[in-house]
C-alpha cells in the first residue's frame, strides 16, 4: 500500500524523540542525576514513591535555574551546556546528548522548582506531556528539585515493555553506586516510600585515590575496600586509575565492573577486554574481574554522543587506550599467583555389565525439536537392564575433565558433566521451591560476604526462596550477609562467591514475574552456578552418581538452557569408520 509522506504533529514528534533518551524509568533518573552533578551539586537526594515509574524526585544544592528560564528549560534545543557546534567536540560536562528535561516532560507529569544562589526566592513550573500547566513562586534553599510522576502515562505501549519495579530500583542503586564512585565529594541519599535506603556522606579526604577508597568503603564495607589493589598509568594525556578486585572477587557476570570516563559512567567492551587481559590466568575462563576504572581523556579525543542515552563513548585511538589500561592494571597484579589444582589419580577394576539407566539413552525427548537429537531405538530383542546378569558396572572415563564416557549396549554415551549436573540441580531446586524445604549443611565457620547494594536488594526479595533451597543466611547490615549454611550435598570452598553468582544469574523483572517464572529463574541460576564445572576432576563414584541421577530426571536429554547433556555413538558407526562393515 502506497502512503504519502507527511509531517508529524509536534506532540507526536516530541514523544518519539523523548523515547530515544528516556527508554525506561532508570533513563530519566540518570539524566536528572547527571544534570544535578553538572550543576555543581555537593548534596543530592533521590526520593522514590512506590516505584520509579510512579513517582520520583531529584533534589540538589547546585547553582539553580533563574525563574525567567524555567520554562525555557522545558523547551527542546535549549541548554546551558553548549554555545556553538564546536562545543560538541570538547564536551567537559556529563551532557550533552541532553534535552533531558523536555524529553522527560514529554512523557510524564513533571514539576521543576529552583532557586539560584543569588536570588531571594525560587520559582516552580509544572508540565503534563510537555505542556506547561502552572507557574508559581516557591520557597526553597538554593538548588533545583525535579519531580517526575506517572512516567509514560501518555505512551501506554511503552509501559508494557518496562521491567519490574523491584528490578528497576536495583538498577537505580547500581547507577547511584557508579556516580558515588565518580564523585566521592558529593553526598548521596536515597529514600524509598519515606524510608532511607542509603546515605553516603561526602568523603573526608580532599580528592584522589584516598577519597575513592573512602567512598568504596562506604559502598562495600571497609574490609572489602581494604583488599582492593591500586593501579595507575598515564600516556599522551590519557590517565587511568583503578581499584582492582582480587581474583577471588571475580564474578559470573560483568556487573562488578564500573567504568568512569571523565567521570561519566559508561559501558565499554574495549575497557572490559583490556581489564580481562590484565588479569590473564589469575581468573578462570567464564568469570569476570571486579574493578572500578577512572579514565581521564582529553575532551577533544572522546566522542560521548555515540548513543542517545550516553552510555557508550568512542575513543579517538582505541588501541592506545586498550594498551594503557591493560598494562597499567597488569603491573600491580603481576605479584599475584594463579591457583593450581592437584588432580587425584587412581585405577578401578574391570567392569562387565551395564547400569540400569543404559536403556534410557535410547528414549526420545518429549519434544523432538528441543535438542534436535536423533537417538535410535534399542535393537530389537535387546534385554532390559533388569534382565542383565548380576555383575559390576562398566568402567567410566573422564575425558579432558569435561566429558564422561560410558559404554552401553551397542555403543558409547558421552555425557557433558556440567550440563548434566545442571539438569539434575534444576529439577531438584524446583522440587524444593514447590515442596519440602531443603536442608542446610552448616559451615564450620560462618562466611561473611559483602554484596553490592543491588545484590542486597535482590537478596531481600528472594530471601524466602533461598531458605527453601537450603540456604541459612542472616543479615549483618547492608550490604553484608552472614552465610551460616549452604544447601546440603555441596562442597563449595567459597560460599560467598556462590551466593553472589546465583544473585547475578537472576534476570531483571522478578518483581512482576509469576511465581512459577521466578522459581524457574532461581532454579536455573542455582543449577548453573552450583553445578560441576568443565575442568573439575571426578572420581568413579562421582561420575557414576552423576550419570545415574541424570537419567532419573524427567528430561535427561538437555539442561535448563536447551543444551545437549549427552550424545550416543553407535557401535555400528564405529565399525564403519574402522572398516569393519
Amino acid at each position: 500500500m502506497t502512503r504519502s509522506i507527511r509531517r508529524l504533529a509536534p506532540e507526536t514528534a516530541s514523544r518519539i524523540a523523548a523515547g530515544e533518551v528516556v527508554e525506561r524509568p532508570l533513563s530519566a533518573l540518570k539524566e536528572l542525576l547527571e544534570n544535578a552533578l553538572d550543576a555543581g551539586a555537593r548534596s543530592i537526594e533521590v526520593r522514590v514513591e512506590r516505584s520509579l515509574d510512579h513517582a520520583f524526585s531529584v533534589a540538589d544544592d547546585g547553582h539553580g535555574i533563574a525563574a525567567a528560564e524555567l520554562e525555557l528549560a522545558l523547551e527542546r534545543h535549549c541548554t546551558s551546556k553548549l554555545e556553538s557546534l564546536d562545543d560538541l567536540d570538547r564536551l567537559a560536562s556529563l551532557g550533552f546528548r541532553g534535552e533531558a528535561l523536555p524529553s522527560i516532560a514529554a512523557v510524564s507529569r513533571l514539576a521543576l522548582a529552583s532557586r539560584p544562589a543569588g536570588e531571594r526566592a525560587g520559582a516552580t513550573i509544572s508540565a503534563e506531556g510537555g505542556t506547561v500547566v502552572a507557574r508559581a513562586s516557591a520557597a526553597r534553599a538554593p538548588g533545583t528539585t525535579v519531580e517526575v510522576r506517572d512516567l509514560f502515562f501518555n505512551t501506554p505501549a511503552r509501559r508494557k515493555f518496562m521491567g519490574s519495579p523491584a528490578g528497576e530500583l536495583r538498577a537505580a542503586l547500581r547507577l547511584l553506586e557508579a556516580y558515588a564512585l565518580a564523585f566521592p565529594e558529593v553526598t548521596l541519599r536515597l529514600l524509598v516510600d519515606g524510608k532511607e535506603r542509603l546515605h553516603w556522606p561526602a568523603a573526608a579526604a580532599a580528592a584522589g585515590m584516598a577519597a575513592r577508597r573512602e567512598r568504596a568503603a562506604a559502598l562495600w564495607t571497609a574490609r572489602h575496600a581494604g583488599q582492593l589493589i591500586e593501579a595507575r598509568g598515564e600516556r599522551e594525556g590519557v590517565v587511568v586509575e583503578a581499584l582492582l578486585g582480587l581474583p577471588e572477587h571475580a564474578r559470573a557476570t560483568r556487573e562488578g565492573q564500573v567504568f568512569l570516563v571523565n567521570r561519566r559512567w559508561v559501558q565499554s567492551p574495549l575497557l572490559g577486554a583490556a581489564l580481562r587481559q590484565a588479569y590473564g590466568n589469575l581468573i578462570p575462563p567464564g568469570r569476570f574481574p571486579s574493578a572500578t576504572l577512572w579514565l581521564t581523556v582529553p575532551a577533544a579525543r572522546l566522542d560521548v554522543n555515540v548513543h542517545p542515552t550516553k552510555r557508550e563513548v568512542r575513543f579517538a585511538d582505541d588501541e592506545r587506550v586498550f594498551s594503557l589500561v591493560a598494562s597499567a592494571c597488569a603491573k600491580p597484579l603481576s605479584g599475584l599467583q594463579p591457583p593450581f589444582t592437584v588432580v587425584p589419580g587412581g585405577a578401578a577394576a574391570d567392569r562387565t555389565a551395564y547400569p540400569a539407566w543404559a536403556d534410557r539413552v535410547n528414549e526420545r525427548p518429549p519434544d523432538q525439536t528441543y535438542l534436535g537429537l536423533d537417538l535410535p531405538p534399542p535393537p530389537a530383542g535387546s534385554a532390559p537392564a533388569a534382565a542383565a546378569p548380576a555383575a559390576a558396572e562398566p568402567e567410566l572415563w573422564q575425558l579432558h575433565r569435561t566429558y564422561i564416557l560410558a559404554p552401553v549396549r551397542g555403543g558409547l554415551v558421552i555425557v557433558d558433566q556440567h550440563a548434566a549436573h545442571e539438569r539434575i540441580l534444576y529439577e531438584e531446586a524446583l522440587q524444593r521451591l514447590e515442596g519440602e524445604r531443603g536442608t542446610a549443611q552448616q559451615l564450620l565457620f560462618p562466611a561473611l560476604v559483602d554484596l553490592t547494594n543491588d545484590q542486597f536488594e535482590l537478596l531481600l526479595e528472594l530471601g524466602p526462596d533461598l531458605r527453601q533451597l537450603g540456604w541459612d543466611l542472616s543479615l549483618l547490615g547492608p550490604p553484608t550477609v552472614v552465610i551460616q549454611g549452604i544447601p546440603s550435598g555441596f562442597r563449595h570452598e567459597r560460599p560467598g562467591q556462590l551466593l553472589q553468582d546465583v544473585l547475578d544469574g537472576m534476570n531483571e523483572g522478578t518483581g512482576r514475574a509469576a511465581p512459577e517464572d521466578l522459581a524457574h529463574r532461581l532454579a536455573s541460576s542455582w543449577a548453573c552456578h552450583a553445578a560441576t564445572r568443565a575442568g573439575d576432576p571426578l572420581t568413579q563414584e562421582e561420575m557414576r552418581a552423576l550419570v545415574d541421577r541424570l537419567f532419573a530426571t524427567s528430561r535427561p536429554h538437555g539442561d535448563p538452557h536447551g543444551r545437549t547433556t549427552f550424545v550416543r555413538l553407535e557401535l555400528d558407526e564405529l565399525h564403519r569408520r574402522f572398516g569393519r562393515t
